[in-house]
């Protein structure tokens, strides 16, 4: 997991790049350390255990079988990035704003995508399980062929979505508000849209 340390640089409470003294936005390095995580997202094998809050990431299409783990993208932009057939295993997502993004033959266990905000993407044929999809804002997107199972989409505005052919055991939806949604082919009555449901 990414250190928590926080950033040495005066009122600034975001925790260290890479458990050093500086976050990504106050490193001397900055435009450095932004360049090395896209080249490893192209060719590495690995990314793992660090933080680099609200960084851009245009264009970029991930190394297959990448493994994202431990990592904290909170409040990045990724647009146009392609994660097909990457490996996220605890790693934040967070109030990202994700467009034109693509996850295709994704796997993600514990990943955490609360609060973000996706805009014609594809999330397809993955399996996403044990995932916090809290409060997102998802517009024109398809979300069809996916294992969900145990993810959680509650308080989530979810506006023109597909989630066809979806497995959704145990998938909450509480308090969802959803325009235009469809769930051919998907098991939505194992899935929880109110309070009460258990």
């Amino acid at each position: 997991m990414f250190p928590l340390k926080r950033c040495s640089a005066s009122g600034c409470n975001a925790y260290t790049f890479d458990g050093g003294e500086f976050c990504y936005h106050h490193s001397p390095a900055k435009e450095n350390i932004r360049k090395g995580i896209t080249n490893a997202m192209e060719s590495a094998h690995a990314l793992r255990d660090m933080s680099i809050v609200a960084a851009d990431f245009r264009n970029i299409r991930m190394r297959q079988g990448l493994r994202i783990t431990g990592m904290n993208f909170s409040f990045c932009v990724f647009d146009n990035c392609v994660f097909d057939k990457t490996i996220m295993l605890s790693a934040f997502f967070d109030f990202c704003l994700f467009t034109r993004c693509s996850f295709i033959g994704t796997e993600g266990r514990y990943a955490v995508f609360a609060g973000s905000t996706f805009a014609e993407c594809e999330i397809a044929d993955s399996v996403i399980i044990h995932s916090n999809f809290m409060g997102i804002e998802a517009d024109n997107c398809s979300f069809s062929g996916n294992d969900f199972y145990y993810s959680n989409f509650s308080l989530s505005r979810l506006v023109n979505v597909s989630l066809d052919d979806c497995n959704l055991k145990r998938t909450s939806f509480r308090s969802a508000m959803t325009k235009g949604v469809t769930f051919r082919y998907s098991n939505p009555e194992e899935a929880y849209f109110h309070k009460e449901d258990i």
